[in-house]
């Protein structure tokens, strides 16, 4: 990992920490290598069952460090750095089969609002923050804004977000389901830790395979859906934590689950 990005793993769930304070986490080439490498380490460690998403300093990410381009690069050449620079992170936040969580501290704006809302749940805080600020500087959304926010909250509501500009702060958020938890701002970090625990101990590869599921139906009907989740339950069939799970139930006690 580079200093732009730390990585740690306690008690089966990495943290990654996005760590240019005094550029409020903004995001430039290091700072994209560092969500990738770490991600890449959870997809493939499988000692790691849960990760939180977080940033150092007073804000989660500002968005996109605007000196990445250079004034000299051309527009098209900026739309493909964002092609090419963000859908490999969207697609690895997807492609992960373990429960991601975002402690959004702060004000997570623009991209960095992209990648609160790619994260699987968020905890937050009343003083926490999502800004679609590309429409302060001329800009539609990018790294799947759009996508990623109609999905939340349905089109209507997610353009008045967008084309208003404003920050939806922590409460705001949460009625509009944009985080799943709302908690004192000291404790965002060890909160979501603390949720990543509890859900490490559940049978991660049913919570990957429930990702899958959850994903693919936003794109398709209803028999594909069904269709697409008998497929992908064989690989809970053949699970030992299946067994565990129908073993603890006939014994009456807790199942320890190994994710696997």
């Amino acid at each position: 990992m580079n200093k732009a990005v730390l990585f740690e793993i306690k008690n089966s769930v990495a943290t990654i920490t996005l760590n240019r304070p005094d550029r409020y986490n903004a995001v430039n080439q290091d700072l994209i290598d560092g969500i990738i490498s770490g991600l890449n380490k959870c997809k493939e460690d499988e000692a790691i069952r849960s990760i939180v998403l977080t940033g150092n300093g007073p804000g989660f990410c500002a968005g996109a460090d605007m000196s990445v381009f250079g004034v000299q690069a051309t527009p098209e050449e900026r739309r493909d750095y964002i092609i090419e620079k963000y859908q490999p992170i969207m697609k690895l936040f997807f492609s992960i089969k373990k429960p991601i969580i975002g402690a959004i501290n702060g004000t997570a704006a623009g991209v960095g609002a992209a990648f609160a809302l790619a994260c699987d749940f968020r905890v937050m805080s009343k003083k926490s923050g999502l800004l679609y600020a590309f429409i302060n500087i001329g800009l539609g959304p990018d790294g799947g804004a759009s996508w990623l926010l109609t999905r939340q909250v349905g089109y209507s509501k997610a353009l008045e977000i967008a084309v208003g500009g404003e920050k939806i702060l922590g409460e705001e958020c949460l009625k509009l389901g944009l985080t799943n938890k709302l908690v004192d701002e000291k404790n965002i970090l060890s909160e979501a830790q603390k949720w990543g625990k509890e859900l490490s101990e559940k049978p991660t590869l049913a919570i990957g395979i429930t990702k899958q599921d959850m994903f693919f139906s936003m794109d398709n009907d209803l028999n594909d859906s069904i269709a697409f989740e008998a497929e992908k339950q064989i690989l809970a069939f053949k699970s030992n934590d299946l067994m565990e799970g129908v073993t603890a139930f006939l014994e009456k006690r807790k199942p320890k689950f190994l994710g696997k």
